[in-house]
């Protein structure tokens, strides 16, 4: 008789470990991970927010699991970290960050409630592979190679957007933006097309040519202007100035 209630504890034991350290027998209940505040084992139904420190992390194959996840932040930084996008693509998921090289951008489409993603260098190559995220409100992207801004005019509820890259920006990709307000602009390429973006409250711009300045005229909300790298002339400024806009140079 002893000899099966040990068998049967056993079992119970053995199935709870299974529960908790594979994904593939059920939906775990315990993660480890990081959320910010310590990293331990935390409950897989009540856990907001993780942070994963590279793309090898155990917890990356029970994100999926995780059903009030809403934010994740990613610092993949070593030369052999490539992390899949789809691998961490929660469809509660409301904000996440990253920074380091990743793979597949496409699948984040399946992020309905996305509101914010942060990249930085992390294989981002053009906006068509999140057209598809409608309740983006914030995007912040920065590299040091080409980025493409197809379909970008999709992010209908884009309030505030942050393109950091070295190619042309051409701003008509996304001039149907309106209700895009705060607009930060970085490139050693050419800016065209700013007289369009009417919606625009207060605009950044990381760039060498003072030739935009009569686009910048012509854009009819601004209110705050912030200039690195240029100053504009003083026909562009008195302009600006007459309209109420404060501007300031670093």
């Amino acid at each position: 008789m002893n000899k099966k209630k040990y068998i049967i504890i056993v079992c119970v034991i053995c199935i709870a470990l299974i529960r908790i350290f594979t994904p593939y027998m059920g939906r775990p209940f315990l993660i480890y991970c990081d959320n910010d505040k310590t990293r331990s084992f935390h409950l897989s139904d009540k856990l907001k927010k993780i942070e994963l420190l590279s793309s090898h992390e155990t917890c990356i194959k029970f994100i999926r699991y995780c059903t009030e996840l809403e934010e994740i932040g990613v610092i993949n930084t070593g030369k052999k970290e490539t992390l899949n996008i789809s691998d961490i693509s929660n469809p509660e998921l409301k904000r996440l960050s990253i920074a380091g090289k990743c793979v597949n951008w496409s699948s984040l489409n399946k992020c309905t409630e996305l509101n914010y993603l942060h990249a930085y260098e992390s294989g981002f190559t053009t906006t068509e592979d999140i057209s598809e995220l409608k309740k983006m409100e914030i995007l912040e992207i920065i590299n040091t190679t080409d980025l493409s801004l197809n379909k970008l005019d999709k992010l209908q509820n884009l309030k505030k957007l942050e393109i950091v890259c070295p190619n042309d920006i051409d701003c008509d990709n996304f001039s149907q933006l309106d209700k895009l307000e705060t607009l930060y602009l970085g490139t050693s390429g050419k800016i065209s097309g700013l007289d369009k973006m009417d919606s625009v409250i207060s605009l950044t711009l990381v760039h060498p040519d003072k030739e935009i300045g009569n686009d910048i005229c012509d854009m009819d909300s601004l209110k705050e202007l912030t200039v690195y790298d240029a100053e504009f002339s003083d026909e562009v400024e008195s302009t600006l100035e007459k309209k109420g806009v404060v501007i300031e140079y670093n």
